[in-house]
This record gives C-alpha cells, structure tokens and sequence, in this order.
C-alpha cells in the first residue's frame, strides 16, 4: 500500500467566520491531493465522509494531507507541517454512485441554485462544490429553526454525503431539503437532499455540536435550543 504525502499552502479565502479553515475547505484540499495520485480506484465517488477532529487556524506552515488507496476508498488525513496533529479526515468511496432514495416529503424546501463555476472540466459539480451547496442548504436552515442563531455558536463534527447521480449545471435551481433528524444535549443532526424534477441527486447526515466560541471548547444545548431543535424533529423518509 502506496501512501502519498502533498503539502498545500494555506489561504486567508479558506477562513470561516470563526477564523478556522471552513469545513468546504477540508475536501478542497483533499480534492487538490487526489488530483495528482494516478493510481486512483476507477469510477465515480458514490461517498464521502469527512470527520471534522479540531479546528484548524491560518499559519505559515502548509497543510499535509496523506492520503492511502485502500481498494476502492481512498482515505486521507489532514494535518500540519511539522506537527503530528491530524485536524480531520476523509473517506471516499469510489466505482459507482450510491443508490437511489426517495424525496423527503416532510422536509422544509428551498431553493439552491447551481452556478457554472461549482462545475469541474468535465461539466459535473465537484464532490468539494456538493458540499458547499450542503453548506448553503445549512446554514439558513439552521438560522430559520433557531431564529437568527448567533455565529459560532455550533460547529460541524460529522459531515457523511452520498451522490447519487452527478450533478451538472441546471438552469432552473435545484430543491434543498432539509430536516432535523436527531437532538441530543450537546450536539443534532441535519439530513438534507438536492433534488431536481428526476429526484434526489444527493443526500448528507450532518452533526453539528455546541460551541463556545470563547473558550473554544464544545458546550451544551440551552433548553431554548433543544427546545426548537426538537420541534423540528422528522422521522426519516
């Protein structure tokens, strides 16, 4: 087994609002590593999953990613130069799409639309732009059920996708649907789909946790929180 190690210089561009590199930003340079490994497992990535360990701040150091092909994943660390802290991972599942399912009918929509430049050379969005538009399902849905949430105030530890068929530009916005599928006392999760007129092109599991953006340290849900999180509860579909 071949493990490959890519150094890849950080950027102000790939800060949050909490000045950690944003969680689109992991695949991003996860993307920017597999795109030089020839020996890649053929086909199409039908899953990724990202585990999000700690946050990572902007440095002069670049960021190590190393990556091992293992069959048909492919899994890759992130860390930093000269340290052996890893800040997250990610699994991705090559050689075909994931299974079709059914639209969340219950879910709240929203429009998304997809821009030309979400879209890679070969005319289909890129597995880092989906989680973007994951990112842009998210973030109004959670200020929607919380009612204006304050920024920092939850961070994502756990983001899991599935493609079920690729995505290509649509001149007509796509659906995002989004639910809350489980609340816990510290952390809750946001299941989500992008969906045309043909069905669900793409589905996430989310967990996102309590945070303190002062202590920077994770923290326990108000009761007003649980409180409205759980009334958004939904079975699955």
């Amino acid at each position: 087994m071949t493990e490959y190690r890519h150094e890849i210089p950080m950027r102000w561009a790939d800060l949050d609002s909490l000045n950690h590199v944003n969680n689109v930003v992991y695949l991003a340079y996860a993307q920017n590593a597999r795109a030089v490994i020839d020996d890649l497992p053929p086909g199409p990535i039908g899953a990724t999953t990202v585990q999000f360990k700690r946050p990572l701040l902007l440095g002069r150091k670049p960021v190590v990613v190393t990556t091992r092909v293992e069959g048909g994943k492919v899994l890759q660390s992130i860390g930093l130069d000269g340290t052996d802290s890893v800040f997250a991972t990610v699994e991705s599942e090559f050689g075909e799409y994931a299974p079709a399912v059914e639209p969340h009918e219950q879910a709240h929509r929203a429009p998304l639309a997809v821009r030309h430049t979400d879209v890679g050379a070969d005319g289909i969005v890129t597995e880092a732009q989906v989680f973007e538009l994951f990112q842009e399902t998210r973030v109004p849905f959670i200020d929607r059920v919380l009612e204006r949430a304050t920024p920092g105030n939850f961070v994502l530890g756990r983001v899991a996708a599935r493609f079920h068929r690729a995505i290509a530009w649509h001149a007509e916005p796509l659906v995002a649907r989004s639910w809350v599928s489980r609340v816990g006392n510290a952390s809750f999760t946001i299941d989500a789909q992008l969906t045309d007129d043909e069905g669900v092109l793409a589905s996430s599991s989310a967990i996102l946790v309590g945070f303190d953006a002062s202590t920077q340290r994770s923290r326990q849900f108000t009761e007003d929180e649980r409180t409205r999180l759980s009334a958004q509860l939904s079975p699955a579909s």
